[in-house]
């Protein structure tokens, strides 16, 4: 605990900017997987009293991103296989939809956002040091499809999205040193973004299935090969 440096909070949405301060050590791995978090150190460096805090800690165990037992303590959690599988199911629901909406409500100026994203992911991939640039791939692949799913103008789509896309995020730093299959996964985004460009749903709805798909698939085997095949192939 004592080697993650807080920084101090001083303006008034204290539990909101306390939330986004630990979620963002949780999903860092800065807070390791299974950690008991020290609540009164927290407080210290925060320089906040335990009402927000407590106001934090209830949103970050909504999340799943902690678990607090009673009289024990309260401790970063460590996703199983099997949540990762089950939110990565879930996530690809949410995106295929979502890209749906993208076809029905983007503007020009939208997409062009989302093709300037692709291209720096592209660039990203074309690098021969992986391990280097993997940090910001994985920054700015996260942005990518939450920007596409922003886009579909649904707010409670984007919320649900948010939560559930956390333990990927969680799995993909604490499992990973850099990304095996760059080139696969740009292959991936051009295809999504060359079909939301000529306003083809039905062709973007099947290579976001696709992506995702393969994502689950490769994250999961990284996480351990013991891990049940049939839920490898879902």
């Amino acid at each position: 605990m004592t080697d993650v440096s807080l920084p101090r909070i001083n303006i008034y949405h204290l539990g909101e900017v306390t939330y986004e301060i630990l979620r963002e050590k949780i999903i860092s791995k800065e807070f390791s997987p299974g950690q008991r978090l020290n609540l009164e150190a927290i407080e210290q460096q925060l320089g906040i009293s335990r009402t927000p805090l407590k106001e934090a800690l209830t949103r970050l165990e909504m999340e799943g991103l902690i678990k607090i037992v009673p009289r024990c303590g309260t401790y970063v959690t460590d996703p199983t296989p099997e949540e990762i599988a089950e939110s990565f199911d879930v996530r690809r629901v949410l995106e295929v939809y979502a890209v749906e909406l993208v076809t029905q409500r983007a503007s020009a100026e939208d997409l062009r956002r989302l093709r300037a994203m692709v291209q720096e992911l592209g660039s990203l991939a074309a690098a021969k040091d992986r391990d280097a640039i993997y940090p910001r791939y994985l920054e700015l692949d996260h942005d990518f499809h939450r920007q596409l799913v922003a886009l579909s103008g649904n707010q409670r789509l984007c919320q649900v999205h948010d939560q559930l896309n956390v333990h990927a995020q969680m799995a993909r730093i604490r499992y990973r040193r850099s990304e095996r299959e760059l080139d696969v996964a740009q292959a991936e985004h051009e295809r999504i973004m060359a079909a939301l460009e000529a306003n083809d749903a039905e062709t973007a709805k099947a290579e976001m299935d696709a992506h995702l798909r393969r994502a689950k698939r490769s994250l999961l085997a990284d996480m351990g090969s013991d891990y049940d095949q049939h839920l490898l192939e879902g």
